[in-house]
């Protein structure tokens, strides 16, 4: 008995240590924000794993899934994100715009705004994600070398 007391007491210190859910009710909205923005930039630097981390729960659902191939294709890209995210309602706006180059020296230049629902656990996770307002430019290292000109 003893050692199930001290099991309990050193994870109870654990989950209090390394910021666990608490008794203290929902996370605040800086929380949440830091966790919309912490998935947003892990999606699109294409780091699978790191956003699948802040998913309530990191299995294979559908939810990871989805993570998995909205991650791929920033996979090694560029892409730059407009801090701080953005509240309306319960979903984070985070504003992205990337390049991605393709085999062949053909290129994509892509805007948008990454929609993030996290929950208001005291333990903040994603719920769901959305990208809104996509605008895909593409071209070939060509189109951006300059003519010179007829004058």
């Amino acid at each position: 008995m003893p050692r199930l007391a001290a099991a309990a007491a050193l994870l109870a210190a654990l989950a209090a240590g390394c910021g666990g859910a608490t008794a203290s009710g929902p996370a605040s909205p800086a929380a949440r924000r830091a966790v919309a923005e912490r998935f947003a930039a892990a999606v699109l630097h294409g780091d699978a794993a790191a956003a699948r981390a802040l998913l309530p729960s990191s299995g294979d659902g559908a939810l990871a899934a989805l993570v998995r191939r909205a991650a791929a294709p920033w996979k090694g890209q560029r892409a730059s994100l407009r801090l701080p995210a953005r509240r309306s309602g319960d979903r984070w706006l985070v504003r992205y715009a990337g390049t991605r180059t393709q085999a062949g020296g053909a290129f994509e230049r892509e805007t948008g705004e990454l929609v993030v629902v996290v929950d208001d656990a005291a333990a903040p996770a994603v719920r769901y994600f959305a990208f809104t307002r996509v605008r895909s430019r593409f071209g070939t290292h060509h189109d951006s070398q300059l003519l010179p000109s007829r004058r």
